[in-house]
């Protein structure tokens, strides 16, 4: 099959000005006003190129246009701004079984609203989201924006084309179609359901300042999981199920069962269990927080886990050989106790025969980057739909 001339010619050129309408969107998003020629100059395009597509997205409300203040000698300059009815992109994290966050930015990634809202046990998964939906919809009501995407992440692989998610870990996902239903709920196309771990491990990746070419990231939280990056390229699986380390088995000392999952042995809802199991009245996230204050048996909790992660982690390198290993968790004094212990015991092993040479370091972001980096490819799906 063959293009003629001017069909090469009329696909290059909508290429071309495609990739221009994001630059100049994403100039004016980084700094919130650009002028035409600060626009031309800093993508290196005509003013000619930069009017045809600013008076474009001014036509179709997406860009204003402003007289700027200052001196009163000649003639003023006009900046750029988004229309500023746009708006707002909700983060929302259904990543644990006890609870559903969500957090609401303006499109310059300012913070606007935050909740979190604890299940009813006496309803359902569906019934709790529903009350969180509508619990979004009344903070999105008082902000008088668009909101121009929306981003969920979960805690396993999502699977675009029949719209579910895998349901190992939270069993009510199964037949739940969550982009439909929140497409339904807040009548916009630009909805995105994204594996927890992939926003993050991306951030981490395009964040280091080291001269490895590789990543392994490891999350401990709610749920468990990895992510493996090799040289800009992302290590997804068969099933897009690479990475999903909390799933491996390993022996128990449980007189019920001989094998249990990496996750049910160390993630934080289970450890909260087994605080309470151990009479212990605090939350993990408390207990972690002044961990070197807190008594033996809660210590014990503590330890026993972070001994687990630490042998699983020294075999997982055996497997990935990353340059570099990112510990997470939705907890920062969890995920500094484990790459604390974690680099102790490597240290401890430097006179081995083959020793195991890799960066540890603590995820750099707080417990909102996953949401961050959320927001951003949601942003990013949301210039390009501009274009189209």
């Amino acid at each position: 099959m063959t293009i003629d001339a001017d069909k090469k010619q009329t696909l290059t050129v909508s290429t071309i000005r495609n990739v221009n309408v994001v630059n100049i969107m994403q100039s004016i998003l980084r700094d919130r006003t650009k002028t035409r020629s600060e626009l031309a100059k800093e993508n290196h395009i005509s003013v000619m190129t930069v009017k045809h597509i600013v008076d474009d997205l001014i036509a179709g409300g997406i860009l204003v246009e402003k007289v700027c203040g200052g001196s009163d000698v000649g003639r003023k300059p006009k900046a750029l701004e988004i229309n500023e009815k746009f708006g707002n992109i909700v983060c929302i994290n259904l990543t644990s079984v006890d609870e559903i966050s969500f957090l609401i930015y303006d499109i310059y990634e300012a913070p606007e609203a935050e909740q979190t809202l604890e299940f009813d046990q006496k309803c359902t998964y569906r019934e709790n989201l529903l009350r969180a939906v509508g619990l979004i919809k009344e903070k999105l009501a008082a902000l008088h924006t668009v909101t121009v995407g929306i981003a969920v992440f979960v805690p396993s692989a999502y699977y675009e084309n029949v719209d579910l998610v895998n349901y190992d870990l939270i069993a009510d996902f199964k037949d739940l179609h969550i982009k439909q239903l929140f497409a339904e709920a807040f009548g916009i196309g630009n909805i995105l359901v994204l594996h927890d771990v992939v926003p993050a491990a991306w951030s981490e990746y395009e964040s280091m300042d080291s001269e490895s070419d590789s990543q392994f990231y490891f999350y401990c939280g709610h749920g468990v999981g990895g992510f493996f990056i090799h040289r800009g390229t992302a290590v997804m699986g068969q099933e897009l199920m690479a990475g999903e380390v909390g799933k491996m088995l390993l022996l128990t000392d449980s007189a019920g069962k001989k094998y249990t999952t990496f996750e049910d042995m160390i993630s934080v809802s289970v450890l909260n269990q087994k605080l309470r199991e151990a009479g212990i009245d605090k939350k993990f996230k408390e207990v972690i927080r002044t961990y070197e204050e807190q008594g033996e048996e809660a210590k014990r909790v503590v330890d026993e886990a972070l001994d687990v992660i630490v042998r699983v982690l020294y075999n997982l390198l055996w497997v990935y050989n990353p340059g570099t290993l990112v510990v997470d968790s939705c907890y920062s004094d969890y995920s500094r106790l484990i790459m604390t212990r974690f680099q102790e015991f490597v240290e401890s092993l430097e006179n081995e025969a083959i020793p195991i040479h890799v960066e540890v370091r603590q995820a750099l972001y707080d417990e909102y980057h996953m949401m961050r980096g959320c927001f951003h490819m949601v942003r990013d799906a949301w210039v390009d739909e501009i274009y189209n």
